[in-house]
């Protein structure tokens, strides 16, 4: 198992996703605990306590022990030896990571230690390092859109981690679009070449153009070709939507201007839209696009739109 495997691990632990085969692997470094603190400084071994105390249960019920098999309790002495040493890389290799975010309409430039940049669309949010350790280079998109410019290094694979997915790379440019109000994640690729995974699993590699749409729900996903410039076109000043659906097209509406989308009309709410949004065009101006493209009407109710 490697460092970012076990991270992941570690993670699910924390937030109680972790399966009974997990939870042991967990269970069994700190069996291990009071010899590997010794070789410590006190406040490596502090750190230790405070981040594992909180959660792992300070003692395993002998009776679970005496029942094993001989087998899985060779098995326990070699886990926890190797999560012995993974733990540590966890708590002391991991970097702090602060947030970065933009509000309504905002857009956002950053750059990263290893000089890759980093553009947030409106509404979004993401983690970043102070500073990249260890093998690999990892960014977490929390929420909503973001365009990476990533500095070609092979040794070190640049790891994007959004919702279920890990989009990897070594040197490329991409845009992952991920406001959880959609309920999908879509993976644009410009340059280079990019790799989707969920869990163990690859789920693609793609390449300039190729566009995947990932459904968080049903874990199902579709790709397809779009030109780069237009999953990146936000940068420029317009979004363009392709065959969107009302919750789709009620995000980018709110993030642009503020304004909530509605209707009690299930014929609008199964509309389609293919359209371009400029960003500098006022509010009723979309408005009256939208409403010309299935002939609808709307009208406004505070900081709410409803479509009829």
């Amino acid at each position: 198992m490697d460092i970012y495997k076990f991270r992941e691990l570690l993670e699910r632990y924390l937030e109680g996703q972790a399966n009974e085969t997990e939870k042991a692997l967990v269970e069994a470094w700190y069996k291990t605990y009071a010899v590997d603190e010794q070789e410590l400084s006190d406040i490596e071994a502090a750190r230790i306590r405070n981040a594992i105390r909180a959660t792992i249960k300070l003692e395993t019920p002998k009776r679970r022990i005496i029942s094993m098999p001989m087998l899985r309790i060779a098995a326990s002495v070699l886990i926890a030896a190797s999560a012995a040493f993974l733990i540590k890389q966890y708590l002391f290799n991991n970097p702090n990571y602060y947030t970065v975010q933009t509000g309504m309409r905002g857009m956002k430039k950053v750059v990263l230690p290893d000089n890759s940049t980093v553009w947030l669309n409106a509404e979004t949010r993401v983690k970043v390092p102070e500073h990249f350790e260890g093998q690999f280079r990892t960014v977490i998109l929390e929420n909503g859109e973001a365009f990476f410019d990533v500095q070609h290094d092979s040794n070190h694979p640049f790891i994007v981690k959004v919702n279920q997915l890990n989009v990897q790379v070594y040197g490329t440019s991409f845009n992952i679009r991920s406001y959880k109000k959609m309920g999908n994640i879509t993976v644009a690729v410009a340059t280079g070449k990019v790799g989707v995974t969920r869990g163990a699993k690859t789920l693609a590699m793609l390449l300039p153009d190729d566009l995947l749409n990932y459904q968080i729900a049903t874990g199902t996903f579709t790709s397809e070709h779009m030109p780069a410039n237009r999953s990146q076109s936000w940068k420029s000043g317009y979004t363009y939507l392709a065959d969107a659906d009302f919750n789709e097209l009620s995000v980018i509406v709110k993030n642009l201007f503020g304004l909530s989308l509605k209707t009690t009309s299930k014929q609008i709410s199964g509309y389609h839209f293919t359209c371009r949004v400029n960003h500098n065009s006022g509010a009723d101006e979309v408005l009256t696009m939208i409403g010309q493209l299935h002939n609808t009407h709307y009208r406004k109710e505070g900081d709410e739109v409803v479509f009829y």
